[in-house]
């Protein structure tokens, strides 16, 4: 799966949850790796502060 499409998957997940989920709870609902997951909300994170959402994501100890 293409990290562009894990980003979406995540921004949609997290954002319908409306609390915070952990990576290996996110890597299991999207089927691959907690690392691609990690890479993904690092890649995503950056671009939402970079296009200056108003959405902000944040990493908190082993959750997104």
């Amino acid at each position: 799966m293409e990290q562009s499409q894990i980003q979406r998957i995540l921004e949609a997940i997290l954002f319908a949850s409306g609390e915070r989920m952990e990576i290996t709870r996110l890597a299991a609902a999207v089927g691959v790796e907690s690392r691609d997951i990690e890479d993904a909300a690092n890649a995503l994170a950056d671009r939402l502060a970079y296009e200056r959402r108003g959405i902000r994501l944040l990493k908190m100890d082993d959750s997104y």
